[in-house]
C-alpha cells in the first residue's frame, strides 16, 4: 500500500515537472540567459577577476555604482530585454546597417572615454588622465561593443515601430531596456555626484 502511495505521489510530482522541462527546452525559454551570461562575463566578470590581482591603490569597479549595480546586474539586465526584442523583431533587424552602428559604437565609446580623461576622472581603467590601463583598454572595447548593439536594437525597434506595438512581448522588453539604462545613467550620476 505504501510503495502504491509513493510511486503515485512520485508519478504526479515529476510528470508536470517533467512536462514544464521539456516544454521549456522546446520552446528555448533559457536562451537568454545566454545574453545575460556574455554580458555578466564581459562587463563585470573581467572587473571582478582583475580585482582579485590588482595591487593598486585607486578606486576599483567596487567602489562604483555604475560598476556593481550598472555592469554587474542592470546591463546584463539591459542586454536580455535586448535579445527577446530581437527575437521578436528578427525579420526586421537592420543587418546591413551595421557598420554603421559600429562606427557609431566605436565614437561613443570613444567620446566617453574622452569626457572622463577632460574631467580628469581617474580610477583603476584611467590612472592618469588620457592614459588608460589595460583593464581601461579591453573596457573601452567592451562599451564600443554594448553600444553597437543598443543601436542596432534601438534601430530595430524604431523601423519595426507599428509591429513592436502589438507584439506584447517586444514592447515589454523595450520598456524593461529603457528602465534598466535609465536606472544605469542614474547610478552613473550617484558615482559621481560624490
Amino acid at each position: 500500500m505504501q510503495r502504491s502511495q509513493s510511486r503515485s505521489y512520485t508519478s504526479r510530482l515529476t510528470s508536470p515537472v517533467v512536462a514544464a522541462v521539456l516544454r521549456l527546452a522546446r520552446d528555448r525559454a533559457w536562451v537568454p540567459a545566454l545574453p545575460a551570461a556574455i554580458s555578466w562575463i564581459f562587463l563585470f566578470g573581467y572587473q571582478w577577476a582583475f580585482y582579485l590581482i590588482y595591487r593598486g591603490h585607486l578606486h576599483t569597479v567596487f567602489a562604483y555604482y555604475s560598476g556593481v549595480l550598472g555592469d554587474g546586474i542592470l546591463i546584463p539586465a539591459v542586454n536580455v530585454s535586448a535579445f527577446i526584442l530581437l527575437r521578436q523583431m528578427a525579420q526586421g533587424i537592420p543587418w546591413s546597417r551595421l557598420p554603421i552602428y559600429l562606427l557609431l559604437g566605436f565614437a561613443t565609446a570613444t567620446a566617453a572615454f574622452l569626457m572622463q580623461a577632460r574631467l580628469d576622472i581617474v580610477n583603476w581603467s584611467m590612472p592618469i588622465a588620457f592614459h588608460w590601463s589595460d583593464i581601461g583598454q579591453f573596457h573601452f572595447f567592451v562599451m564600443a561593443a554594448e553600444v553597437t548593439y543598443l543601436y542596432l536594437v534601438l534601430a530595430t525597434a524604431i523601423n519595426n515601430w507599428s509591429q513592436l506595438r502589438h507584439d506584447s512581448v517586444a514592447l515589454k522588453a523595450f520598456a524593461v531596456g529603457w528602465v534598466g539604462l535609465a536606472l544605469f545613467a542614474a547610478s552613473l550620476a550617484a558615482d559621481y555626484a560624490h
